[in-house]
């Protein structure tokens, strides 16, 4: 039997998308179809931890749109909606297919390494919970933007934590929870040493 590949999916699924000069966010989104909340969630994600995070705003705006999505999960919501300022939102062709390849890189190694264990954690009453986890760690990532790997580091835990839940693997989920909690670290820990400096 074929082994499964859902994010090297979703990743293939964006580098096809990306066929013009420039590509909307909604183009990027509606590759997945209205109804598939999961991998909608974990596009911006890994695109937070990817080099188009180098573009103004842009990890702002990933955050953003993270927070809408996960929110929407929590309320059981099958169809994920944006508002029209960041569908319309344009990214650079070129950008985006070096950022894919990337990805993909790291897409292939997280699909050989997933599996179906203590799904307890990832399903039924904990869904929600997890999708509260990332709704409330992106909307960080507008206020850490300036804060070098931040907003990556909390990116890369939203991601693990959807892939947790789209693979049904709970050790995916605890790594990404401890990702998140890296991420809302880092800000403390450069305060502190700065301030550890200046006295």
């Amino acid at each position: 039997m074929q082994q499964e590949t859902p994010v090297s999916d979703i990743v293939d699924k964006i580098d096809e998308t990306v066929t013009d000069d420039n590509v909307r966010a909604e183009e990027l989104l509606g590759a997945f179809g209205h109804s598939a909340l999961l991998p909608t969630l974990i596009v911006p994600a890994l695109l937070v931890t990817s080099p188009l995070s180098a573009i103004p705003f842009f990890s702002s705006l990933c955050g953003i749109a993270i927070v809408l999505i996960a929110i929407q999960g929590v309320f059981g919501r099958a169809r994920p909606w944006l508002p029209q300022f960041l569908r319309r939102r344009r990214l650079p062709a070129e950008k985006t297919h070096n950022a894919t390849k990337t990805m993909g890189r790291v897409a292939g190694w997280l699909d050989a390494v997933t599996h179906q264990r203590f799904q307890f954690l990832v399903v039924g009453p904990a869904r929600p919970v997890i999708y509260l986890i990332c709704a409330l760690a992106a909307s960080m990532i507008p206020l850490l933007e300036l804060v070098p790997m931040s907003s990556s580091l909390i990116g890369a835990g939203v991601s693990l934590l959807a892939i947790g839940m789209l693979a049904r693997d709970g050790i995916f989920a605890v790594v990404g929870f401890l990702f998140v909690c890296s991420a809302m670290a880092l800000p403390w820990f450069i305060f502190a040493q700065g301030s550890a400096l200046l006295t």
